[in-house]
């Protein structure tokens, strides 16, 4: 009664109409929205194949190095415990690697340098994090243990939350340095 005061010719058939019109647009906003989520869904546990990782500061040859550039590298893996006790396996390059492709002596048969001993790495993630490292704790001279840059974990390519590159830390009691979504490593010397 209020809906024929209202509008004059308001008929019974026109409201239904204007309802399904109504619900058209509704459902197609919602699979717009529904799509817009699920692709940002995807971008986050896809791995960006174009993603670069710079290894400078501190060395004789800086690098830029992308996943297919990994591939090519000497692979290592290591067995880790996550944060809900489950034994993981991430397969990658050590950091002692990428530093040896970029200039730096690490010989596993000589006496470190002071340079080596004195020395430090910065591990910088996409979100900020950072992550300091001795570069003599990855220095095989120094010592057996195996920090990775990981771009696989149990066989697969890591997700886009996680990678595509991530520094894993075996041993370690919490993963503070197991930084995610890698972009930089960086070697420098305190002034």
């Amino acid at each position: 009664m209020l809906t024929r005061l209202l509008f004059p010719g308001w008929t019974p058939r026109a409201g239904f109409a204007l309802i399904a019109l109504m619900l058209a647009v509704s459902t197609g906003r919602l699979h717009a929205q529904r799509s817009a989520t699920t692709e940002a869904q995807a971008s986050a546990t896809a791995p960006a194949a174009d993603a670069i990782l710079k290894v400078g500061g501190n060395v004789p040859n800086p690098i830029e190095l992308k996943l297919s550039d990994l591939s090519a590298m000497p692979r290592t893996d290591v067995h880790a415990t996550d944060r809900d006790g489950k034994d993981i396996t991430y397969s990658g390059v050590s950091l002692a690697e990428l530093l040896r492709a970029a200039g730096l002596k690490l010989d596993p048969a000589s006496m470190p340098s002071r340079e080596i001993v004195g020395s430090y790495i910065l591990v910088e993630a996409a979100d900020d994090y950072r992550a300091v490292f001795a570069l003599a704790e990855i220095d095989p001279a120094q010592t057996d243990r195996v920090i990775l840059l990981a771009d696989h974990k149990e066989g697969k390519p890591l997700s886009g939350n996680e990678g595509p590159f991530r520094i894993v830390v075996p041993g370690e009691k919490r993963p503070a340095r197991w930084v995610r979504q890698v972009q930089k490593i960086l070697v420098g010397r305190p002034e």
